[in-house]
């Protein structure tokens, strides 16, 4: 099989391997440097926490370059759920910092930002089990209205398969969210 037909067959073969690897170390990057990012707001630390999502900002942008170049990589599994935390750490992120936003660059992706709004809903509830615990019910309350919204538009939303179980996630953390206001107004 040495017509050029196939040679060229091989090639982009060669080219598609050598972009899915880059494509995955850019991916395992982006999601470690997206959880740390959520940790550091989990502690309090905006600093830090600006600073990973930074990092991992050109990182996305990297790999975004490489799935527009190679097509048949947008829907790779560990690129989306790379996307999908990345997009729950910003979007936490706009949340801490005051206003819910979603990462413009993921635009073209909205299952990433859906995933990672459902997924927020978690952070929020994380959240409140910690401001429960140092009698900050107004963080509490505010966390409540959010994923309140939250559930509220996704629940109009088709959703089907993994964001369809994202979504009942996102239902049990308000669920939990609602428990701990209760306790909070029983003190």
């Amino acid at each position: 099989m040495k017509e050029k037909a196939w040679q060229d067959i091989d090639k982009l073969k060669l080219a598609i391997d050598k972009d899915r690897a880059q494509l995955a170390g850019i991916a395992g990057e982006l999601l470690r440097l997206s959880k740390r990012a959520i940790f550091a707001l989990q502690r309090q630390d905006k600093a830090e926490s600006a600073s990973r999502l930074k990092q991992a900002d050109a990182l996305l942008k990297t790999g975004l370059k490489i799935v527009s170049k190679q097509t048949l990589l947008q829907n790779d599994g560990v690129w989306r759920a790379a996307m999908e935390e990345y997009a729950e750490a910003y979007i936490f992120n706009s949340f801490i910092t005051g206003s819910l936003k979603y990462p413009p660059a993921l635009k073209n992706y909205p299952d990433a930002i859906y995933g990672g709004l459902a997924d927020a809903a978690g952070e929020m509830a994380r959240m409140s089990v910690l401001s429960a615990t140092e009698g900050d019910a107004g963080t509490v309350d505010r966390a409540y209205a959010v994923a309140s919204q939250i559930v509220e538009y996704l629940a109009v939303l088709e959703l089907t398969g993994g964001l369809r179980a994202k979504f009942d996630q996102s239902k049990s953390h308000l669920r939990r969210i609602e428990d701990i206001r209760y306790d909070l107004s029983k003190r």
